[in-house]
């Protein structure tokens, strides 16, 4: 079971590095996807939400509020 702070690595190349809380991606930590898109903020069951800042691969950034996943 992952809790605590860690980092998991998916086959297909993405990876978390954060909290994990109950086997689910809980609290502060980034993930990085292969094709070089990045979510570095709050997570709460797998999802992002809270504040974070998310950076797609050709550079645009948004910061601010996630809900359930949605800006």
């Amino acid at each position: 079971m992952k809790d605590g702070h860690g980092t998991f690595s998916w086959l297909d190349g993405n990876k978390y590095i954060g909290e994990f809380k109950a086997n689910n991606i809980e609290g502060y930590g980034r993930y990085i996807w292969v094709d070089g898109r990045e979510y570095e903020g709050l997570w709460k069951n797998n999802k992002m939400h809270g504040k974070g800042v998310f950076v797609w691969s050709d550079g645009r950034k948004y910061v601010g509020e996630y809900h359930n996943e949605k800006k």
